[in-house]
């Protein structure tokens, strides 16, 4: 996984950037938002965690900046276990709270956040 903090990679959204209403997010799994039109989009997505809302760069951490909903399929969440982000390209999990690696070929790795806040009603890159 690359160490670049995910503020530097390209085409990455400026901090203040909305991304999207609150309610555009669904309860159960969650929704992805690509920046850039070029080959190499910065790739995110955001679920929820209960009342809390986190975000990640939508890149696997074993084979890196492949997203984890190949062909935009999937709503990012294990269908077994709805606390796991799943990677729909080899089966890796992750925690929802903090994208922690917990099984595959990803160990000891995790999701790279980014950080966002909620204004009202509105998320919001930072």
């Amino acid at each position: 996984m690359s160490l670049l903090p995910w503020a530097e990679h390209e085409h990455a959204p400026e901090i203040g950037t909305i991304v999207c209403l609150e309610t555009d997010i669904p309860k159960v799994g969650g929704k992805e938002f690509i920046f850039g039109e070029t080959k190499r989009p910065f790739r995110m997505f955001i679920l929820r965690d209960g009342n809390d809302i986190k975000a990640y760069i939508n890149g696997c951490s074993h084979f890196v900046g492949t997203p984890l909903n190949p062909n935009n399929v999937g709503n990012f969440l294990d269908a077994n276990d709805p606390t796991l982000i799943y990677c729909g390209v080899h089966g890796s999990r992750f925690l929802l709270t903090t994208g922690a690696c917990v099984s595959g070929d990803c160990e000891g790795e995790g999701l790279q956040p980014v950080p966002i806040s909620v204004a009202d009603g509105q998320i919001i890159i930072g």
